[in-house]
Protein backbone atom coordinates (compact mmCIF):
# COMPACT_ATOMS: atom_id res chain seq x y z
CA UNK A 1 0.00 0.00 0.00
CA UNK A 2 1.37 3.44 -0.94
CA UNK A 3 1.47 6.44 1.37
CA UNK A 4 -1.04 8.18 -0.94
CA UNK A 5 -3.62 5.60 0.05
CA UNK A 6 -3.31 6.68 3.65
CA UNK A 7 -2.91 10.45 3.43
CA UNK A 8 -6.16 11.14 1.66
CA UNK A 9 -8.30 14.31 2.03
CA UNK A 10 -9.42 15.27 5.53
CA UNK A 11 -13.09 15.30 4.54
CA UNK A 12 -14.92 12.46 2.89
CA UNK A 13 -18.67 12.33 2.33
CA UNK A 14 -20.64 9.78 0.39
CA UNK A 15 -23.24 11.24 -1.92
CA UNK A 16 -25.89 8.95 -0.47
CA UNK A 17 -26.42 7.30 2.92
CA UNK A 18 -25.41 3.69 3.26
CA UNK A 19 -28.20 1.54 1.81
CA UNK A 20 -30.33 -0.62 4.01
CA UNK A 21 -29.51 -4.30 3.98
CA UNK A 22 -31.83 -6.49 1.88
CA UNK A 23 -34.94 -7.77 3.60
CA UNK A 24 -34.75 -11.27 4.97
CA UNK A 25 -36.47 -14.11 3.18
CA UNK A 26 -39.65 -15.58 4.74
CA UNK A 27 -38.94 -17.67 7.79
CA UNK A 28 -35.69 -15.83 8.64
CA UNK A 29 -35.14 -12.94 11.08
CA UNK A 30 -35.20 -9.47 9.52
CA UNK A 31 -31.66 -8.07 9.25
CA UNK A 32 -30.85 -4.83 11.04
CA UNK A 33 -30.24 -1.70 8.98
CA UNK A 34 -26.60 -0.92 8.32
CA UNK A 35 -25.48 1.67 10.90
CA UNK A 36 -23.96 4.89 9.53
CA UNK A 37 -20.65 5.94 11.11
CA UNK A 38 -18.88 9.31 11.02
CA UNK A 39 -15.18 9.40 11.99
CA UNK A 40 -13.75 12.69 13.29
CA UNK A 41 -10.03 12.70 13.98
CA UNK A 42 -7.21 15.08 13.11
CA UNK A 43 -4.85 12.29 12.04
CA UNK A 44 -5.35 10.70 8.61
CA UNK A 45 -3.74 7.43 9.71
CA UNK A 46 -6.22 7.07 12.58
CA UNK A 47 -9.19 7.66 10.30
CA UNK A 48 -7.78 5.11 7.85
CA UNK A 49 -7.29 2.57 10.63
CA UNK A 50 -10.83 2.97 11.93
CA UNK A 51 -12.26 2.55 8.42
CA UNK A 52 -10.26 -0.63 7.98
CA UNK A 53 -11.42 -1.87 11.39
CA UNK A 54 -15.14 -1.62 10.62
CA UNK A 55 -14.96 -2.48 6.89
CA UNK A 56 -15.45 -6.27 7.33
CA UNK A 57 -18.56 -5.77 9.50
CA UNK A 58 -21.72 -5.88 7.34
CA UNK A 59 -23.69 -4.02 10.00
CA UNK A 60 -21.41 -0.96 9.91
CA UNK A 61 -20.69 1.55 7.14
CA UNK A 62 -18.49 4.65 7.30
CA UNK A 63 -20.46 7.36 5.48
CA UNK A 64 -18.02 10.20 6.12
CA UNK A 65 -14.93 11.44 7.89
CA UNK A 66 -13.50 14.80 8.90
CA UNK A 67 -10.42 16.31 10.52
CA UNK A 68 -11.97 19.51 11.92
CA UNK A 69 -15.18 20.55 13.74
CA UNK A 70 -16.34 22.66 10.81
CA UNK A 71 -15.94 19.82 8.31
CA UNK A 72 -17.56 17.35 10.71
CA UNK A 73 -20.72 19.48 10.89
CA UNK A 74 -20.87 19.68 7.09
CA UNK A 75 -20.61 15.91 6.80
CA UNK A 76 -23.16 15.25 9.57
CA UNK A 77 -25.69 17.66 8.07
CA UNK A 78 -25.35 16.10 4.62
CA UNK A 79 -25.53 12.49 5.77
CA UNK A 80 -26.77 12.22 9.39
CA UNK A 81 -24.85 9.45 11.19
CA UNK A 82 -26.09 6.92 13.72
CA UNK A 83 -22.74 6.98 15.54
CA UNK A 84 -19.87 9.48 15.65
CA UNK A 85 -16.38 8.34 16.66
CA UNK A 86 -14.75 11.55 17.89
CA UNK A 87 -11.35 12.60 19.16
CA UNK A 88 -11.86 15.72 21.31
CA UNK A 89 -8.27 16.79 20.60
CA UNK A 90 -8.52 18.14 17.05
CA UNK A 91 -5.39 20.27 17.05
CA UNK A 92 -7.18 23.46 18.14
CA UNK A 93 -7.37 22.74 21.84
CA UNK A 94 -9.80 20.45 23.60
CA UNK A 95 -12.54 23.09 23.72
CA UNK A 96 -13.16 22.72 19.96
CA UNK A 97 -13.74 18.98 20.23
CA UNK A 98 -15.97 19.33 23.28
CA UNK A 99 -18.03 22.02 21.58
CA UNK A 100 -18.34 19.84 18.48
CA UNK A 101 -19.73 17.01 20.63
CA UNK A 102 -22.28 19.45 22.07
CA UNK A 103 -23.39 20.64 18.62
CA UNK A 104 -23.68 17.13 17.20
CA UNK A 105 -25.85 16.02 20.12
CA UNK A 106 -28.05 19.12 19.87
CA UNK A 107 -28.48 19.13 16.10
CA UNK A 108 -28.87 15.40 15.46
CA UNK A 109 -31.30 13.89 17.92
CA UNK A 110 -30.66 10.21 18.51
CA UNK A 111 -27.03 10.26 17.35
CA UNK A 112 -24.62 8.27 19.54
CA UNK A 113 -21.18 9.70 20.31
CA UNK A 114 -18.10 7.62 21.15
CA UNK A 115 -15.13 9.70 22.29
CA UNK A 116 -11.93 7.88 21.28
CA UNK A 117 -9.01 10.01 22.41
CA UNK A 118 -5.58 10.13 23.98
CA UNK A 119 -6.63 13.07 26.18
CA UNK A 120 -6.55 12.29 29.91
CA UNK A 121 -7.49 15.74 31.19
CA UNK A 122 -10.07 15.24 33.97
CA UNK A 123 -11.85 18.52 33.20
CA UNK A 124 -12.25 17.58 29.54
CA UNK A 125 -13.68 14.20 30.58
CA UNK A 126 -16.07 15.88 32.99
CA UNK A 127 -17.30 18.34 30.38
CA UNK A 128 -17.89 15.71 27.70
CA UNK A 129 -19.68 13.38 30.12
CA UNK A 130 -21.93 16.25 31.22
CA UNK A 131 -22.86 16.82 27.59
CA UNK A 132 -24.21 13.28 27.40
CA UNK A 133 -21.69 11.42 25.23
CA UNK A 134 -22.37 7.70 25.28
CA UNK A 135 -18.85 6.29 25.37
CA UNK A 136 -15.29 7.32 26.24
CA UNK A 137 -12.29 5.16 25.35
CA UNK A 138 -8.56 5.78 25.27
CA UNK A 139 -6.79 5.45 21.93
CA UNK A 140 -4.67 2.63 23.32
CA UNK A 141 -7.72 0.36 23.51
CA UNK A 142 -7.60 -2.98 21.67
CA UNK A 143 -9.34 -3.07 18.29
CA UNK A 144 -11.75 -5.74 19.54
CA UNK A 145 -12.65 -3.48 22.45
CA UNK A 146 -13.39 -0.58 20.11
CA UNK A 147 -15.63 -2.79 17.98
CA UNK A 148 -17.48 -4.04 21.06
CA UNK A 149 -17.97 -0.44 22.19
CA UNK A 150 -19.37 0.56 18.79
CA UNK A 151 -21.94 -2.22 18.82
CA UNK A 152 -22.80 -1.60 22.48
CA UNK A 153 -23.54 2.07 21.77
CA UNK A 154 -25.67 1.16 18.76
CA UNK A 155 -27.69 -1.14 21.06
CA UNK A 156 -28.37 1.81 23.32
CA UNK A 157 -25.74 1.01 25.95
CA UNK A 158 -22.91 3.18 27.31
CA UNK A 159 -19.19 2.30 27.47
CA UNK A 160 -16.63 4.14 29.59
CA UNK A 161 -12.97 3.21 29.99
CA UNK A 162 -12.25 2.18 33.58
CA UNK A 163 -8.50 1.56 33.29
CA UNK A 164 -5.77 3.88 34.42
CA UNK A 165 -5.74 6.65 37.03
CA UNK A 166 -8.34 9.36 36.74
CA UNK A 167 -10.35 7.64 34.04
CA UNK A 168 -14.01 8.44 33.39
CA UNK A 169 -15.82 6.42 36.10
CA UNK A 170 -13.78 8.24 38.75
CA UNK A 171 -14.60 11.57 37.16
CA UNK A 172 -18.31 10.78 36.90
CA UNK A 173 -18.47 9.84 40.58
CA UNK A 174 -17.14 13.24 41.64
CA UNK A 175 -19.57 15.93 42.69
CA UNK A 176 -20.98 17.22 39.42
CA UNK A 177 -22.28 20.74 39.93
CA UNK A 178 -22.63 22.92 36.82
CA UNK A 179 -20.09 25.71 36.51
CA UNK A 180 -21.27 29.20 37.37
CA UNK A 181 -21.16 31.41 34.31
CA UNK A 182 -19.99 34.62 35.94
CA UNK A 183 -17.62 37.20 34.53
CA UNK A 184 -17.27 39.71 37.34
CA UNK A 185 -20.45 41.75 37.11
CA UNK A 186 -20.98 40.88 33.44
CA UNK A 187 -22.95 37.94 32.06
CA UNK A 188 -23.09 36.69 28.50
CA UNK A 189 -26.36 36.99 26.62
CA UNK A 190 -27.88 33.96 24.85
CA UNK A 191 -26.75 35.32 21.48
CA UNK A 192 -23.22 35.94 22.76
CA UNK A 193 -23.11 32.34 23.99
CA UNK A 194 -24.21 31.15 20.54
CA UNK A 195 -21.50 33.20 18.83
CA UNK A 196 -18.92 31.98 21.34
CA UNK A 197 -19.76 28.32 20.65
CA UNK A 198 -19.38 28.81 16.91
CA UNK A 199 -16.09 30.65 17.42
CA UNK A 200 -14.93 27.62 19.42
CA UNK A 201 -15.33 25.33 16.38
CA UNK A 202 -13.36 27.71 14.15
CA UNK A 203 -16.11 29.47 12.19
CA UNK A 204 -15.51 32.86 10.57
CA UNK A 205 -17.80 35.87 11.11
CA UNK A 206 -19.46 35.23 7.76
CA UNK A 207 -20.10 31.56 8.54
CA UNK A 208 -21.47 32.44 11.98
CA UNK A 209 -23.83 34.95 10.38
CA UNK A 210 -25.12 32.35 7.92
CA UNK A 211 -25.62 29.79 10.72
CA UNK A 212 -27.45 32.22 13.03
CA UNK A 213 -29.30 34.08 10.24
CA UNK A 214 -27.80 37.44 11.21
CA UNK A 215 -25.59 39.92 9.33
CA UNK A 216 -21.81 39.79 9.48
CA UNK A 217 -21.86 43.27 11.03
CA UNK A 218 -24.05 41.95 13.85
CA UNK A 219 -21.62 39.08 14.40
CA UNK A 220 -18.76 41.58 14.67
CA UNK A 221 -20.80 43.50 17.25
CA UNK A 222 -21.21 40.37 19.39
CA UNK A 223 -17.53 39.46 18.99
CA UNK A 224 -16.58 42.95 20.19
CA UNK A 225 -18.87 42.54 23.21
CA UNK A 226 -17.24 39.19 23.98
CA UNK A 227 -13.79 40.80 23.88
CA UNK A 228 -14.96 43.53 26.25
CA UNK A 229 -16.65 41.17 28.72
CA UNK A 230 -13.75 38.73 28.72
CA UNK A 231 -11.28 41.61 28.90
CA UNK A 232 -9.16 40.46 25.96
CA UNK A 233 -7.81 42.44 23.02
CA UNK A 234 -7.76 39.88 20.21
CA UNK A 235 -10.39 37.62 18.72
CA UNK A 236 -8.05 34.64 19.07
CA UNK A 237 -8.02 35.08 22.85
CA UNK A 238 -11.79 34.84 23.26
CA UNK A 239 -12.19 31.05 23.21
CA UNK A 240 -9.03 30.45 25.24
CA UNK A 241 -10.13 32.85 27.99
CA UNK A 242 -13.72 31.58 27.99
CA UNK A 243 -12.45 28.02 28.36
CA UNK A 244 -10.21 28.97 31.27
CA UNK A 245 -13.20 30.55 33.00
CA UNK A 246 -15.42 27.50 32.43
CA UNK A 247 -17.83 29.25 30.05
CA UNK A 248 -17.35 26.79 27.15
Amino acid sequence: MTIDAVLEPAVTVLDRPAPDRPAATPGRPVARRTARLLIVDGEAIVRFGLRQLVAPDPELAVVGEAASPRDALVVADRCPPDLVILDVDLGRGDSAGVELARMLLERHRGVRVLVLTGCRDREVMRRTVRLGVHGYLRKGAETAEILRAIHALLRGESVFDSRGPGMVPDVVREEDRPAVRQLGAAMLTDRENQVLRLLAVGMSNREIGVRLLISEATVKFHVRNLRDKLEVRRRTEIVYTATRQGIV
